[in-house]
């Protein structure tokens, strides 16, 4: 493990080099490089994770790509930069930050990266082994894509893995661009996750990094605006792990905006006449589903405390919506407690098994990922 320190903007980086490689030494500005450049940056943004660190630095480093840089800038107030720092590994760079959001930490991360294709993993996830060799290939054979996924499932509480759905993406051995990034979206899960993807930092750059000022879903805004732009490349190998176990996810708690930021940029851009007449009708289908998927999300968080706060604010701008907010608190609490149980059960992977069958969709968790109980 390598400690990168940041001071005063100064970055000194001192890379081991294999015997076989002639020794590069450079100076330029604040930054002094001794290294092999690595062929993919991999940046994992830290904080308060120590119960997960572990298994996602073993991941990574049991991946069958060796030449890798891994980024991990932390901001944590608990153990976990005193796990990464047993590591004994020249490829694991720990960076201390000050607390930010994960879209800050992801931007400091690439912006200290040497690499020209960067990777992106959260501090609770983990990938199976060809997961960067899987990246790397589809980058070579697909280099126009602006975008690159392998597939991920999310696994529950229980170490069950889910039913995923990814109509319209052709069944493996297929790999290539995806046919309908947008209809992909708005008929199953997200095909992109910001643990299963890398972009090109030529490609990150031009579209701003990932942006700092949205409360939640900052990395579906970047996949969708490279999306509209860019053709998105996949391959069904190297499959990403989603844990949802892990505490302290962003998207488990109640959020007081009422769109995520994709949703709201895709309106305006069809109120502005910007999206092409082709794309068009696919905008307005992700649209909807992403209304619905807002909805019944608000269902799931009624009667927590950022709602009830949300609507002592609405009680400012209209006066008499606390008293309605809590004539309803009682039974949104009940419709939550509902939903959660219908949401965990196996009514729901019912349904989404159904959906698969339909749209003749390929499971990533269920051929890929054995059933496993966790401890």
């Amino acid at each position: 493990m390598r400690l990168l320190p940041v001071t005063n903007g100064i970055f000194i980086r001192v890379l081991p080099v294999p015997a076989e490689y002639d020794v590069m030494k450079e100076w330029s500005g604040n930054v002094l490089e001794c290294c092999m450049k690595p062929e993919i940056s991999i940046v994992i943004p830290l904080y308060n994770k120590e119960r997960y660190i572990r298994r996602t630095i073993d991941s990574v480093l049991c991946q069958t790509f060796p030449n890798f840089e891994c980024i991990i800038i932390d901001s944590s107030t608990d153990e976990s930069p005193e796990l990464v720092r047993q590591y004994d590994d020249p490829r694991i760079v720990l960076v201390p930050y000050e607390k930010s959001t994960a879209a800050r930490a992801r931007n400091q991360g690439v912006r200290i990266a040497q690499s020209d294709l960067i990777a992106f993993l959260d501090a609770d996830d983990e990938w199976q082994p060809d997961h960067l060799e899987t990246l790397v290939h589809i980058r070579k054979e697909f280099p126009d894509a602006g975008l690159y996924s392998t597939p991920y499932v999310k696994l529950k509480p229980d170490g069950h893995p889910m039913v995923m759905l990814f109509p319209g993406i052709p069944r493996p051995p297929w790999e290539g661009y995806i046919p309908n990034y947008l209809q992909t979206s708005s008929r199953g899960d997200e095909p992109v996750h910001s643990s299963s993807c890398a972009v090109p930092r030529d490609i990150f750059l031009s579209m701003g990094g990932f942006p700092e000022g949205f409360e939640y879903g900052e990395d579906q805004y970047l996949w969708g605006k490279i999306a509209l732009s860019c053709p998105v490349a996949y391959s069904w190998k190297g499959l990403t792990i989603y844990h949802t176990e892990a505490l302290d996810r962003i998207c488990d708690k109640p959020h007081t905006v009422t769109e995520q930021p994709f949703v709201t940029c895709l309106r305006q851009e069809l109120e502005r006449g910007t999206i092409p007449a082709a794309l068009q009708a696919d905008c307005k289908d992700y649209l909807r589903r992403k209304k619905y998927s807002e909805f019944f999300s608000r269902l799931y968080q009624g009667g927590s405390e950022p709602c009830n706060r949300e609507s002592a604010d609405d009680e400012k701008k209209t006066p008499g919506s606390t008293i309605i907010a809590r004539y309803f608190t009682a039974p949104a609490r009940m419709t939550r407690r509902f939903s959660s149980r219908i949401y965990h059960s196996f009514i729901h992977d019912a349904v989404r098994l159904l959906a698969c069958r339909v749209y003749r969709c390929f499971d990533p968790g269920r051929d890929l990922v054995p059933d496993k109980k966790q401890g």
